[in-house]
């Protein structure tokens, strides 16, 4: 499962630096496939996807739905379903070490256990040198949901509560 987060980590650097839309009001977005609903700032939300090879070679994709800014601000959903034998523990223990797979590499600020009517969930906040990530992450049986604020350090997002506060898992 490292394997896994060392790559989200990645591709969590990557969306960092891209950029697109100023900040605006929110718009909702629903993914009846992932079956949740959030609202993004305004702009266009680009969806993708890529499989990801576990450490016991089983694989997962991961489905990333990211709207940039032209402020340097990212939001970012990504989900995945790992297979049953990867999430055999207790959930907070999982969703901290998806969150040390995240931070790896930078300092970590604040670390709460959180919930989302019932679903455990974990939010936390990091930066690097040129960046501060706000995330949260939900953990509902085998799906991993992480919602992924990423700002220039000098340029913190504005949108980041009304991001995070309208997500909801259907």
């Amino acid at each position: 499962m490292q394997k896994l987060y060392t790559r989200l980590a990645v591709v969590l650097a990557l969306f960092a630096g891209v950029v697109a839309a100023g900040a605006q009001q929110m718009q909702p977005y629903t993914s009846t496939d992932g079956r949740f609903t959030v609202n993004f700032p305004q702009g266009e939300v680009k969806q993708g996807s890529q499989t990801v090879t576990l450490q016991r070679g089983d694989a997962t994709t991961v489905h990333q739905f990211l709207l940039a800014q032209s402020d340097g601000a990212s939001y970012l959903v990504m989900y995945n379903d790992y297979p049953a034998a990867y999430v055999t523990g207790d959930p907070q223990t999982e969703l901290a070490a998806a969150r040390d797979g995240v931070t790896n590499g930078k300092t970590l600020l604040l670390d709460t256990m959180i919930g989302l009517n019932g679903v455990p969930g974990r939010e936390f906040t990091a930066k690097d040198d040129n960046r501060n990530y706000t995330v949260r992450q939900y953990l509902q049986g085998q799906r991993l949901y992480q919602l992924i604020v990423v700002s220039n350090s000098s340029s913190p997002a504005a949108q980041i509560s009304d991001f995070m506060t309208s997500f909801k898992i259907q």
